[in-house]
């Protein structure tokens, strides 16, 4: 794996500049997915991308509502007194900014992204001065802009931008999907949150969390087998790798096959379908759309093999907890879900 270098040979600082969008929606109802993004021609050691950004005001615990628009979540925010949406996207490393709306921001460019469909996006890099969202302020928050404007056609709301991981990794947080809600807790020196909002129940199970970089990684099986999945709340659809043995692809029942068009030029085969057979700790996560494609290039971008992403359907099924500096996930089931 081959790592940026700049001009003047800092590695790290070049790739700093290189927190790159790994994952743009392609919002397409159903029959959409996460389309993974690298820098044409280099790959990135996800052990040296940014590690993370901290609010930047005192508080304890807040919760942040959600607004949905199809299968994405969306923040309400204020960026440098630009006012819309973001993405709520772990999928994302950081943020990621929507050129349409942040153009007179002074800005260095990076490349084009490629991904599984092709080439695309150009990406710049630039830095938010103030972002606020419900209590919550960022000062001069490093960011990508990339032009964002196919999830506003399909989805018509003013998006700003992507709100990614490791603008939370400080925290814990409380992801309650069925009631449009993300709860975000401060965490003292040993990973044990200051405040209580939200824990007025108790957990079904708690499971590890795997970090390489700034993506999620939990394991989980089908068909018996133990697969890697990372974790996306902005990924409209589950995904699995399409190389992955035969009787885990048996268990997902196909529907329909198509050619996804991606930003850039190209196109990817893709199945779609019906998966009822992941069990993530001790939970059964009964019946989810699942889209089947090649996955190569996204464990090439992470720096970690990954079997399958997990989206919208898998965060309906309960709420989850995920504790950054403990590597916990933690998981109670809505009601109706049976264990």
């Amino acid at each position: 794996m081959q790592h940026f270098r700049g001009h003047d040979g800092h590695i790290m600082r070049e790739v700093k500049k290189l927190a790159l969008l790994f994952l743009l929606l392609m919002c397409i109802p159903i029959s959409s997915f996460p389309l993974g993004y690298i820098p044409s021609g280099e790959k990135i050691s996800v052990s040296l991308l940014l590690k993370g950004k901290s609010p930047d005001n005192d508080f304890e615990s807040v919760i942040i509502p959600l607004k949905r628009t199809g299968r994405l979540f969306l923040i309400e925010a204020v960026i440098d007194g630009e006012e819309g949406n973001l993405v709520f996207d772990t999928g994302a490393i950081g943020l990621v900014l929507n050129k349409t709306y942040f153009r007179n921001h002074t800005a260095s460019f990076k490349g084009t992204a490629g991904g599984v469909t092709g080439s695309g996006n150009q990406i710049s890099t630039t830095v938010a001065a103030r972002m606020e969202l419900s209590g919550i302020r960022y000062d001069k928050t490093d960011a990508d802009m990339a032009s964002l404007g196919h999830i506003e056609d399909r989805r018509g709301v003013k998006i700003l931008g992507l709100f990614g991981v490791d603008l939370l990794t400080s925290m814990e947080i409380i992801f309650d999907a069925a009631h449009n809600e993300l709860r975000l807790s401060k965490l003292d020196n040993k990973g044990n949150p200051l405040g209580t909002s939200g824990r007025d129940f108790k957990f079904d199970f708690t499971e590890k969390l795997e970090m390489p970089g700034s993506v999620m990684i939990i394991k989980a099986t089908i068909a018996e087998k133990e697969l890697s999945f990372c974790l996306d709340t902005g990924a409209e659809i589950n995904v699995v790798h399409y190389s992955l043995p035969k009787k885990v692809l048996s268990t997902i029942d196909i529907n329909k096959r198509s050619n996804i068009s991606g930003s850039g030029s190209g196109s990817a085969k893709a199945l779609y379908g019906v998966m009822y057979d992941l069990q993530f700790g001790k939970h059964q996560f009964g019946t989810m759309d699942a889209a089947i494609i090649n996955l190569t290039s996204m464990s090439e971008a992470y720096g970690c093999n990954i079997d399958g992403m997990l989206g919208f359907d898998f965060w309906q099924k309960g709420v989850f907890c995920i504790n950054f500096k403990k590597r916990q996930i933690s998981f109670k089931a809505v009601k109706g879900e049976k264990e």
